[in-house]
C-alpha cells in the first residue's frame, strides 16, 4: 500500500485571503499536487489535519474541490483529519458526515487489500494542544479489537510525540500513556500526523510515528536563537506499507502560494516573548478559562 500523505493546508474560504498575509494556501496545496504528477500506485490520500484555516464551509468546499479529483485519479480514498484550526461539526455536517464520537469526527475510512484508516479527531476547540476523551479511546479500542485483514494505519493532527520547539511542546497531544495503552498490540501499522509542520519520526507502543511537513509553511525546529519560525516551504510524504517496517520519503519544495519574491525570508519568526502570549491564548490553561 502507498499512502500520500499531507497535512496543514490551512485553506481559507475566502480565496483572497493570506496566510500570515502572504501565502496563498490554495495555490501551494496546488503546487505539491502538480509536483506529484509522476508518482505511481496511490492507494489512499491522507490528510492529518488544520485542512482549513478558518474552519468555514467555503474553505472546506475549496479543499476538496482540489483534492477529490486528485485522489480520484488515482481511485484512491481521500480521508481528511480534524485539526486544531478546524471545526469538526461544520467539516462533518457540511462536507463528511460520518461517525461521531464525543462530538468529534472519529471515522473508519476502508483502504486497499483490506486495509483501513483509523481516523481520530484531537481538536479541542477554541484551543491549539490536542486532546483524546476516554469515550474516544474505548471507540478506539472496540475497532481495534477487530484487526483489519491488512492492518490499519492511524491517523490524527496531534502527533503522540514530544515535539522539538516550546511552542510546540505547549500545544502538544495530552495522555500519551493512556493512548499507548490502547495501541499496544494492535494490528495499527503506523500512526500519522501533522500540526508541526516539519517532518519527524517516532514511535508509541512500539508503532512508527511519521509527522509529515506543512503544506501551508515548513517550521524549521533547529532556528539559531531562541526564535521559532516558519519558511515559505511546502512539504508531502509517501509512505509504503509492505511486509518490512513502513518505508517513508518527504519532500520540501518552494512554496508556489508564496506572494513575496524576497527568497529566504521566515513566513513568520516568533520571539520567546510572542510564543508565551501564543502559549497562554491556545494552550491548555486559556482553554480552561473558556469554559
Amino acid at each position: 500500500m502507498r499512502i500520500l500523505h499531507l497535512s496543514d493546508t490551512h485553506v481559507y474560504g475566502d480565496p483572497a485571503a493570506r496566510h500570515y498575509d502572504r501565502i496563498d494556501t490554495a495555490a501551494a496545496l496546488r503546487g505539491v499536487l502538480s509536483r506529484l504528477q509522476g508518482l505511481r500506485d496511490i492507494d489512499a490520500v491522507v490528510h492529518t489535519g488544520d485542512a482549513s484555516e478558518d474552519g468555514t464551509l467555503e474553505s472546506y468546499r475549496r479543499l476538496h474541490e482540489i483534492l477529490d479529483p486528485f485522489a480520484a485519479a488515482w481511485g484512491a480514498p481521500l480521508a481528511v483529519v480534524m485539526g486544531n484550526h478546524d471545526v469538526s461539526s461544520v467539516y462533518g455536517d457540511g462536507v463528511a458526515p460520518g461517525q461521531r464520537v464525543a462530538e468529534r469526527q472519529d471515522r473508519v475510512v476502508p483502504l486497499a487489500g483490506g486495509g483501513r484508516a483509523v481516523l481520530l479527531d484531537t481538536s479541542v476547540p477554541r484551543a491549539g494542544y490536542g486532546h483524546l476523551e476516554a469515550e474516544q479511546r474505548d471507540w478506539l479500542g472496540t475497532v481495534l479489537a477487530e484487526p483489519a485483514p491488512a492492518g490499519t494505519v492511524l491517523a490524527l493532527h496531534h502527533p503522540p510525540l514530544v515535539a522539538a520547539t516550546p511552542l510546540q511542546r505547549a500545544l502538544d497531544l495530552d495522555g500519551l500513556a493512556e493512548l499507548g495503552a490502547v495501541l499496544a498490540g494492535t494490528d495499527v501499522r503506523i500512526v500519522l500526523a501533522g500540526h508541526y509542520h516539519h517532518a519527524m519520526t517516532g514511535s508509541i507502543a512500539g508503532i512508527p510515528v511519521h509527522v509529515a511537513p506543512g503544506v501551508a509553511n515548513v517550521v524549521d525546529p533547529l532556528t539559531e536563537g531562541a526564535d521559532e519560525q516558519a519558511l515559505a516551504l511546502s512539504g508531502v510524504s509517501v509512505i509504503d506499507l509492505g511486509e518490512g517496517p513502513p518505508q517513508v520519503l518527504s519532500a520540501v519544495h518552494p512554496n508556489r502560494g508564496d506572494t513575496l519574491e524576497e527568497v529566504g525570508r521566515p513566513v513568520y519568526s516568533f520571539s520567546p516573548d510572542q510564543v508565551a502570549r501564543i502559549i497562554a491564548a491556545a494552550g491548555r490553561g486559556a482553554e480552561r478559562r473558556s469554559r
